[in-house]
């Protein structure tokens, strides 16, 4: 199990505690409640104590909803001494809107891809921010430096960034344990509601999905929504650097392997033995809930009994269903249909000495739960969309005695990791029906390598190393953050800076153009280099000590126009052409550009379709400009136009998509800034390496040389250079007094430091 950096306390925030209080005679205490997420956490927290992990010092705190205590219950006796509990609370008529409301009737049938079913109401919303608001309120009051914040679920989605506004510093990671959906259905919310769904989930440091596919509908539901860079699975806000990440969530599997060899789960397993001897057993345990599939389950079901006679008698469906939110009108007509249902399958093929359903609706017992899973032939596991589905791990984990076979759900989240079940489609009746006798039909041999490749799978990715890879994945993007987190220069920095220039026998000097020399214009040839800036390149590159690199975005023309008679080299588009000092320029790169035949109507056609844009084509690349558009425009077409040059170029490798400030554009070949600059500096000895850049094209020349020089970013965007400078003006401010520093003092004059003293 992989290490990952010390934290002091795990605090949780969930919608529930893992608790509830009960009335006993010696006064109250609390129990646990159920819940994948609880079990988990748990299972998380008895293995640091057994382990006596270094990683944690404390309890695990959690923060929750729980049911509020008499007065007379002081310091209620704990059943689980591993959590210290933070409970928050939250009005009735609040909480009524929040949870049953906005997460029950909008997030859960949305984000479970049922939109028929959703309620758009204004004060859901409202209540929802209140909530999250209580929630920060209580975890503001405790949270200490050194804290790990695990926000968990759909009900806190705006909690990340409320604490991030309140503790700026604070190490946030948050898990989504249902389905993200695509953008399609995510922009059917109201844009203000989405937008601040977005921006309150980018508070975190670390976004956990279950699967790669929901951490890809977020990172597009981003894009489509704001004006950040995604760049794979990371995200540049505009203060920090976001990381998205699949982690699918895993079991305890010792203990629920384990525990089909305890006395209790044996007796279980013996009772269901003497019941049915002779006959099959098909299994299948879901909460009450329309994104589980129950009724297509029963139609499924019912297939497989019409269209295969043969099997009759000889298998029993025990169909067990969890109470769960019966008291919601919706619930409690499926509980009807349910039972509708099976009434009628039952009536139809019961015979005197066979029924084929035994349903049951009901919460197992664990060991009786285990006992149903090892004895049973068939798992039946086919929600219509489900985040991960535990129950498939428990049931694979369970196989020991009788090896029985799994038919899953390809939406559910395990599918992913389980591919060696049979996999169907759960709205298709006759494919469910024909994967159940695939299943009772399959030979030992081939049930047991398939049911060992699963097994090894949920036995490496636990639950222990999902929430160690969870922590370890937040700790690296810190790191990462940190790295990016630039100072501003002061004038000690400047001093410095200014030291070592007048100490370095060799010298260079990385300078872009636009944004960093000249500022931005309405139109790219309007942005020249006025007389004062090009006295001070001038002056620089007249220094012999000095090599002056001019690296930028623009064509050579361009380039060779404004810095005409000055001793410079030049890197024009980003690196594809070099002019070293007093040569011709060269090519850096071999590319057939038949490929702008293909993408260049594309643009024209975003050129059509968003007024204020026009295209800017250079030997190796296609510009897309949007800085005179309008934003409303530019925001919605900036994002589609990047998807779809996406999805064409995407078996292209040597292909990239690279965006500067109201630019996109479109490049061929492996060619870049930092690549460039590589070039400069290879086999060479400079003591002095200065690199200024304002975007995020830039970013690659501060990677290339970020041990070895002065690097710096125009601006407060997150950088890897090692400082900021607020403006252009500061930054020409500053190349002037480089310029200046080793001139010595003209007659006359009194001699004076950079401090002017």
């Amino acid at each position: 199990m992989e290490t990952f950096s010390h934290f002091e306390r795990l605090v949780i925030a969930a919608y529930r505690l893992p608790f509830k209080f009960i009335k006993t005679k010696k006064g109250y205490k609390a129990m646990q409640n159920s819940g994948g997420l609880v079990s988990a956490i748990l299972a998380l927290s008895e293995n640091l104590q057994q382990t006596k992990s270094e990683f944690i010092d404390n309890k695990i705190v959690w923060a929750g909803i729980g049911e509020t205590l008499p007065q007379q219950a002081t310091n209620p006796k704990i059943e689980n001494s591993h959590f210290e509990i933070v409970p928050v609370e939250i009005a009735q008529r609040t909480n009524e809107l929040y949870y049953g409301g906005f997460c029950n009737d909008l997030i859960w049938p949305l984000f479970h891809y049922f939109p028929s079913y959703c309620v758009f109401e204004e004060s859901y919303f409202e209540a929802y921010k209140e909530a999250n608001e209580r929630f920060c309120d209580e975890l503001v009051k405790i949270i200490r430096p050194g804290d790990f914040i695990w926000i968990h679920d759909y009900q806190l989605m705006l909690l990340p960034e409320m604490i991030r506004q309140k503790v700026p510093d604070a190490t946030i990671g948050f898990f989504l344990h249902i389905p993200f959906p695509s953008f399609e259905l995510f922009r059917l919310l109201p844009r203000n509601w989405r937008e601040e769904i977005i921006k309150g989930l980018l508070g975190a440091d670390m976004l956990g999905f279950h699967t790669h596919d929901y951490a890809q509908h977020f990172i597009k539901s981003v894009k489509r929504t704001t004006s950040y860079e995604c760049r794979q699975n990371q995200i540049y806000t505009h203060n920090k650097l976001v990381k998205t990440e699949a982690f699918p969530i895993g079991i305890d599997y010792d203990k629920f392997h384990l525990a089909c060899f305890l006395p209790k789960t044996i007796h279980y397993k013996n009772k269901i033995k003497e019941i049915m001897p002779n006959q099959k057993l098909i299994f299948s345990v879901d909460r009450l809930d329309y994104s589980k599939g129950l009724l297509a389950r029963l139609e499924g079901y019912e297939t497989f009994l019409e269209k295969h006679s043969e099997w009759h008698k000889k298998v029993i469906f025990n169909f067990v269903v969890v109470p769960s939110r019966d008291n919601i009108r919706k619930y409690r007509e499926m509980k009807k249909e349910i039972e509708s249902m099976v009434g009628r399958i039952n009536g139809k093929y019961s015979t005197l000495e066979w029924r084929p359903i035994v349903y049951q609706y009901k919460s197992l017992s664990f060991h009786e739960l285990v006992a149903l899973y090892d004895m049973s032939d068939v798992g039946l596991i086919t929600p219509l969309r489900d985040g991960m589905n535990l129950v498939a791990k428990e049931y694979i984990a369970c196989q020991t005695e009788n090896e029985g076979m799994l038919v899953l759900s390809e939406v559910a989240g395990a599918a992913d990791e389980l591919n060696e079940a049979i996999l169907i489609n759960p709205f298709d009746r006759m494919e469910m029906a024909e994967a159940i006798v695939k299943a009772l039909d399959m030979n030992s041999e081939e049930k047991h390598e398939r049911l060992e490749k699963m097994k090894e799978r949920i036995i490496h990715y636990d639950v222990f190393q999902w929430a160690f890879d969870f922590f370890n994945q937040t700790f690296y993007i810190k790191k990462q953050q940190h790295a990016m987190k630039a100072k501003f220069i002061d004038e000690s920095i400047i001093q410095d800076m200014l030291s070592d220039y007048r100490n370095a026998e060799r010298r260079i000097l990385f300078l872009d153009y636009d944004g960093t020399l000249v500022p931005f214009a309405k139109l790219p040839e309007l942005a020249v280099l006025s007389e004062r800036t090009a006295k001070t390149i001038r002056q620089l590159a007249s220094d012999p000590k000095n090599e002056v690199v001019i690296i930028s975005g623009r064509n050579k023309e361009f380039l060779d126009q404004q810095f005409a008679g000055q001793e410079v080299s030049l890197v024009a588009e980003h690196g594809y052409f070099i002019k070293q000092k007093g040569t011709n320029w060269v090519s850096t790169v071999n590319s057939d550009n038949s490929w702008k035949e293909n993408v260049k109507p594309l643009l024209e056609d975003y050129v059509s379709r968003c007024e204020g844009t026009l295209i800017e084509e250079k030997s190796g690349s296609l510009a897309w400009h949007y800085r005179n558009a309008k934003p409303d425009c530019t925001k919605i077409r900036l994002h589609e136009l990047r998807d779809r040059l996406v999805e064409m170029i995407h078996q292209k490798t040597d292909f990239e998509i690279l965006e500067g400030h109201k630019v996109l554009e479109v490049k061929c070949g492996k060619y870049d800034k930092g690549e460039a600059v590589k070039k400069f500096i290879q086999g060479q000895h400079y003591n002095f390496l200065l690199a200024v850049g304002d975007d995020r094209t830039d970013e690659f020349m501060f990677k290339s040389i970020l041990e070895k020089a002065y690097t710096i970013r125009i601006g407060s965007s997150p950088s890897l250079a090692k400082y900021h400078i607020a403006n252009i003006p500061q930054m020409l401010k500053l190349l002037k007094q480089i310029a200046m520093a080793t001139e010595k003092p003209k007659p006359g004059k009194h001699a004076t430091n950079s401090n002017g003293k």
